[in-house]
């Protein structure tokens, strides 16, 4: 059932193939065929959520681990299992100010990588294992979207996903997504946007744990994720964290890599720079994407871990076995900020600190 707020959600008018929920300048654009919901601002889009299935791209095969001793080495399979095939829950695009996606979905290098997404690398019920970033033997599966409301300053989405394994129909983990996006401020140039992705999940059966990869150099990667457009240029990172040992990535020559207690105490954050293409646009400037998880997040501040492919990941929990208890839902809870130009690191803790608030 979706939730509608009376006064504050109106359905405008429907289309068989794409209804509009709306209540001012953001709205909510369905495609029932895809199941994808778009959020719009102004008739321009924000994000859309893939609540349903998306398929491979035409022509292309999903992967496959290569084969070895064991059926698993401590951070990858290695039975020849099929991955970065079909998928679902995740937002993509992420769209900046002109209509342009900041994000790519079944890149060549990564076919698993997906726009924005919460995942981790090892999921556990007790002694089986199974890969949710990678779409590896689990997979999220969509229930029922339970609320869309829009109004002046804020729309949100949530939605209803469960885990289950590749054989086995169990559900393992109930999944609720809720997503915010708030109104832009400011003026062109230098506009600005919030996005809030929170996560809760709740384990339906005893034994089961999340973590990233654990026998890997950089840290076990996983959480909440973003793959960039490939086409972005200039592109450039701001990694602030109070402690250095745990950041990891390659191509660290793009990176700023900033550790000032004096100056940020415990704030940590990403900011992602970069020039994307837009229609219409003939020198596009720098869009900043700015990635912060919730002081409330366990273990916090966790590990950050970036690819020299711009895939970049609040890494919760990294190689920490982070148990998911009946009754116990855990909440992981993060924000990304877009914004026109390229910050300051002024403006960057200013935005982390009103989100810490």
């Amino acid at each position: 059932m979706i939730r509608h707020r009376l006064g504050i959600a109106t359905l405008l008018m429907v289309f068989p193939s794409a209804p509009l929920f709306a209540a001012g300048p953001l709205a909510v654009a369905v495609d029932e065929k895809t199941q994808s919901y778009t959020i719009t601002e102004q008739g321009r889009p924000v994000l859309t959520y893939r609540f349903g299935e998306v398929p491979l791209p035409t022509g292309v095969e999903a992967s496959h681990f290569s084969k070895g001793d064991t059926p698993y080495n401590g951070a990858y399979f290695t039975d020849g299992s099929r991955f970065g095939g079909e998928r679902s829950d995740y937002i993509h695009p992420l769209y900046g100010f002109h209509g342009e996606p900041l994000t790519a979905d079944y890149p060549q290098d990564h076919l698993h990588h997906r726009g924005l997404w919460w995942s981790w690398c090892e999921v556990r019920h007790n002694d089986k294992i199974g890969d949710i970033w990678a779409v590896c033997k689990i997979r999220a599966y969509p229930v029922k979207i339970t609320k869309i409301e829009t109004g002046a300053d804020q729309a949100v989405l949530q939605a209803v996903n469960v885990w289950r394994y590749d054989d086995d129909p169990t559900d393992v983990v109930n999944e609720t997504v809720t997503i915010r996006a708030s109104k832009t401020e400011a003026a062109a140039g230098v506009r600005s946007r919030t996005v809030d992705v929170d996560v809760r999940l709740e384990a339906l059966v005893d034994g089961i744990a999340i973590a990233g990869r654990q026998k890997v150099d950089y840290g076990g990667y996983g959480g909440m994720t973003v793959r960039l457009n490939p086409q972005v240029k200039e592109f450039s990172i701001r990694a602030v964290h109070p402690h250095p040992d745990q950041w990891r990535g390659d191509d660290l020559a793009i990176v700023e890599r900033v550790s000032d207690r004096a100056a940020h105490g415990d704030s940590t954050w990403m900011a992602l720079y970069g020039k994307y293409p837009a229609a219409g646009v003939d020198a596009p400037d720098f869009t900043t994407l700015m990635m912060f998880e919730s002081k409330d997040t366990p273990l916090f501040p966790n590990n950050f871990r970036y690819y020299g492919t711009t895939c970049t990941s609040l890494a919760f929990p990294g190689k920490t076995l982070f148990p998911l208890e009946k009754g116990k839902p855990l909440d992981y809870k993060t924000r990304l900020v877009i914004r026109e130009g390229k910050t300051t690191i002024e403006q960057e803790r200013a935005a982390c600190q009103a989100y810490q608030r």
